[in-house]
């Protein structure tokens, strides 16, 4: 019961670290949505880093990507099972492997690569995709709205001083 409690704990603290970043919608956006994305890409270990990178190549809120990728990393296993059942069902299942026959060991093979490798990454391209997609939006209409109540507010506030 501790560990759940720590973890939720660990959750509200990101999200309340997300809160707190002022930034545009769109790069604020940009960053959440790559920082998830990177949980589906074939990074293994290095996923932070690579939101990182891709934020700062896309111009996206770096912050951001950091704090959202910290905050999927519990999923990453659900990620790679997604990857590749995706994969399969775009490439069909020549590896032998399938969706539930993947072990985590098995991705440290070089066999596991030569027979699987190619399906892995397709459904790690097709999932990040998505889920970029299925994030950027809702994540920029939120904070639009956000900013434009900041904004109704900040005016509110001149007026009432004035």
């Amino acid at each position: 019961m501790k560990r759940w409690q720590n973890f939720k704990r660990y959750l509200r603290l990101q999200y309340l670290r997300l809160l707190r970043l002022r930034d545009q919608p769109e790069p604020l956006a940009r960053g959440v949505a790559l920082g998830f994305a990177s949980g589906f890409g074939p990074f293994f270990g290095i996923g932070v880093l690579a939101a990182y990178a891709f934020a700062a190549l896309l111009k996206g809120n770096r912050v951001a990507a950091v704090l959202t990728a910290l905050m999927f990393k519990w999923a990453i296993p659900l990620f790679m099972a997604t990857n590749m059942a995706i994969g399969t069902l775009v490439l069909g299942d020549a590896s032998g492997y399938g969706a539930q026959g993947i072990q985590s060991h098995d991705l440290m093979t070089w066999q596991f690569w030569q027979s699987a490798g190619l399906a892995y990454v397709t459904g790690s391209a097709v999932s990040s995709t998505i889920a970029y997609g299925l994030t950027y939006y809702p994540v920029r209409r939120w904070a639009l709205q956000r900013q434009q109540g900041r904004q109704q507010r900040r005016n509110a506030a001149s007026s009432y001083v004035a």
